[in-house]
């Protein structure tokens, strides 16, 4: 697929999904959310997040983690359940 016809499909599913209210969204944006969203659930499931972050890099389809940790950005919830849980755990996340 050409990045024309990228751009013009992701459109038609973002109007089709109810996403074009406000800001542009980009399939970046997805992947991000995607990221953040995995790691917030893991935290929540006190799965072992530091075990699970290859996974969550072969998800997104990257070779090496430092692509991967461009994506995980810190949400407020996603700080809020990790400062949570290592409180609770006595510093082990």
């Amino acid at each position: 697929m050409s990045a024309t016809g990228l751009q013009s499909n992701f459109a038609k599913a973002r109007k089709l999904a109810g996403l074009d209210n406000g800001k542009p969204l980009r399939p970046h944006d997805l992947r991000h959310r995607f990221a953040v969203t995995r790691l917030r659930l893991w935290h929540q499931q006190r799965a072992d997040v530091q075990a699970l972050l290859p996974l969550l890099a072969t998800y997104l389809g990257h070779a090496n983690y430092s692509d991967t940790a461009y994506y995980l950005t810190g949400s407020s919830d996603l700080l809020a359940i990790a400062a949570q849980r290592a409180f609770l755990d006595g510093g082990a996340a």
